[in-house]
């Protein structure tokens, strides 16, 4: 039996639902069960009964484990999230995740004791109770959430030779995440205060209004369009902020912290806010008179 099989009958055993990465990758080993032009494709959810939905092949019966690396005795271990864990992922490619969490835990203490695991680009996994939280990428500078709808690469799985490995074995039972990490995941404002809250007072009531505007539509923004709304939104704001209706920090701050909370990344907000508020005020808007 290969240690990678190990691997993913102990987590089955812990009720965690495991799959097949491909060997090296953190990719699914098994082919998709709908190929290009399919209908179904990115749309079925395994309910056409055969293997080939990516976490959704996720399972803790010895049985379909046994079978799946026996195939590929070499795949990496996947493990789904958002059923009976959820991972704190602190991530060193996109921004320093580490230097984020330091500072979170200067202010708040330490993270229970739970299990942890040092990926091989140098950043962190922690392992938490499911708290029916979806994904939240960039939540905080370098720190994603792994819950509901994803799943993370497990050890003894490698990356180009460099291994997965555990800081700390799991507990029996995993813990909660302390209530200053779930507030991080739970905005606790309702959109309307949230708008309100952002708009700051040296802005003109037309500007105001559009602030208030920009920023429910960035709210709103399905999957996929949210980048290209920032980016559009920053456009139209920038173009009152050089007409003197809106003062460019608030205009920062206010679509900065939407964006966050939407999912988007921190270096995408940035590039995305900097370009738009920049065209935009190169078009000023002939303000109403």
């Amino acid at each position: 039996m290969s240690i990678h099989l190990d691997a993913a009958l102990d987590a089955a055993g812990r009720g965690w639902p495991a799959f097949p990465l491909a060997a090296g990758s953190k990719l699914p080993a098994i082919p998709s069960a709908h190929p290009s032009g399919d209908s179904r494709r990115g749309k079925c959810r395994g309910d056409c009964g055969r293997d080939g939905h990516g976490l959704y092949d996720a399972s803790t019966d010895p049985k379909r484990l046994a079978a799946w690396w026996e195939r590929w005795p070499r795949a990496n271990v996947g493990l789904r999230t958002g059923v009976a864990f959820d991972v704190l992922d602190v991530d060193v490619k996109q921004a320093d995740g580490i230097a984020t969490l330091v500072a979170l835990l200067d202010a708040h203490g330490c993270l229970p004791p739970g299990g942890s695991v040092a990926t091989p680009s140098g950043g962190l996994h922690f392992y938490f109770a499911a708290t029916g939280e979806g994904n939240k990428a960039g939540f905080a500078p370098g720190l994603d959430w792994r819950g509901a709808g994803g799943y993370v690469v497990a050890p003894p799985s490698a990356i180009e030779g460099n291994p997965y490995e555990w800081g700390h074995p799991p507990d029996i039972e995993l813990p909660g995440p302390p209530p200053w990490l779930l507030a991080l995941l739970r905005p606790t404002m309702a959109p309307s205060a949230a708008r309100a809250a952002i708009v700051g007072r040296s802005a003109s009531s037309y500007g105001r209004r559009a602030l208030e505007a920009e920023v429910g539509r960035l709210a709103m923004a399905r999957e996929g369009a949210r980048n290209a709304q920032l980016n559009a939104s920053a456009f139209a704001l920038g173009q009152l902020v050089v007409a003197g209706s809106l003062d460019a920090r608030e205009v920062v701050e206010a679509l900065a912290t939407v964006a966050e909370r939407i999912g988007l990344a921190p270096g995408e907000i940035e590039k995305s806010l900097a370009s738009g508020l920049q065209a935009g005020m190169a078009q000023p808007r002939r303000l109403p008179a």
